[in-house]
């Protein structure tokens, strides 16, 4: 696939991942990392003509989080759009917008303050009211729904599982980015272990993007959903991430082994190291091992750094930024890179997926 003249660029990025800050707001934390972004990108906020956000009613507790979280991302007097849905889905529609020529430069910013509430209890909200929510079920119980389907396959893998969670928090550890102090670990259902569980964090990401040619171009694409109704789905099989990395590949006209760098997102251990089965990165059985043992994958640490929905495919989009312009600082991946895929998703159960490609300009 050849270059067109419109084609997106990712100009600059900004990550904060803090808890409870009694000094700053929420729209003092997105103005800030807004401005981070800017400077990264070496670009004034006159220059933006456009701002797509990505931010969540029940997970801001406010029934209009735009009227908070637009103003602060630059909005006022410029085409704005807002998304109930995934960081990474933001990303996607500025790009398109930018490919189109409907957009010149844009700002496209994802926000979730988990101090300020309970995403394991909204969570529950997204499940069908008459025949599910009395179950109780929430993201991670599905995710524990598939692990156990996934142990039940895979006996006698514990040696993998155990590596693959010091990989992950050692990772959380060397990354700058990560949030170091605070936080919470949702309550996780068997046969996850809290060990395996995201660390709960306020965070806000930004990311400008524009048509100039800069370091890191988005080569390729990718969405797809599966079955609302959860009793529908074979739990590990999650074909709408296999169909949406496959999408991005395509439209990017690579392949996954030309990819250098991947960060796949998941709501727990388990669905990260999983990931690597669906996509076809790892043999079945071998998820834990491979995660543990790829210095090219998730290197960021995943959700042991901080997670909050809907702000983390845009963040795993980020890191690959980071990655691929050698500002990772202590979790860089040695060598040279020059294409990374990253994934978000979107409740339930990781209903709907995202799939970006990068590549160094």
């Amino acid at each position: 696939m050849g270059i067109s003249p419109n084609s997106a660029y990712i100009q600059g990025v900004a990550i904060s991942v803090t808890w409870a800050d009694a000094e700053r707001s929420l729209p003092d934390l997105i103005f800030e990392t807004v401005t981070g972004a800017l400077s990264n990108a070496g670009a004034k906020m006159a220059e933006m003509d456009s701002v797509v956000l990505a931010a969540h009613d029940l997970v801001d507790g406010r029934s209009l989080s735009s009227m908070v979280t637009a103003p602060a991302a630059g909005a006022y007097m410029r085409d704005e759009i807002r998304l109930a849905d995934d960081g990474l889905v933001a990303a996607s529609l500025a790009a398109a917008r930018i490919e189109a020529g409907e957009s010149e430069f844009s700002v496209v910013a994802a926000c979730g303050r988990a101090s300020e509430g309970d995403f394991q209890r909204t969570s529950q909200t997204a499940f069908d009211p008459f025949m599910i929510q009395p179950l109780g079920l929430d993201e991670f119980s599905l995710s524990a729904l598939r692990l156990s389907a996934w142990l039940q396959r895979h006996p006698g893998l514990e040696d993998s599982r155990r590596r693959a969670g010091q990989a992950r928090a050692r990772r959380a550890g060397s990354n700058g980015r990560a949030l170091k102090s605070g936080g919470h670990a949702p309550n996780l259902w068997h046969p996850l272990r809290q060990e395996e569980a995201p660390c709960m964090a306020d965070i806000v990401v930004a990311a400008i993007l524009g048509p100039r040619p800069a370091r890191v171009r988005i080569a390729g694409t990718g969405h797809s959903t599966d079955s609302s109704n959860v009793g529908d789905r074979d739990l590990l099989r999650m074909p709408s991430l296999a169909q949406a990395a496959e999408r991005a590949l395509s439209s990017a006209s690579m392949q996954s082994r030309d990819i250098d760098l991947f960060e796949l997102e998941g709501a727990t251990l388990f669905d990260e190291a999983y990931a690597l089965e669906v996509l076809g990165l790892a043999a079945p059985g071998q998820g834990f091992a491979t995660y543990a043992d790829g210095t090219g994958i998730n290197p960021s640490g995943g959700g042991a750094s901080g997670w909050c929905y809907p702000a983390m495919g845009l963040v795993r989009l980020a890191e690959c930024y980071l990655q691929l312009t050698g500002q990772a600082q202590g979790v860089q991946v040695p060598g040279r890179l020059r294409a990374a895929l990253a994934t978000g998703f979107s409740p339930v159960g990781a209903q709907s997926h995202g799939a970006m490609v990068l590549v160094t300009a």
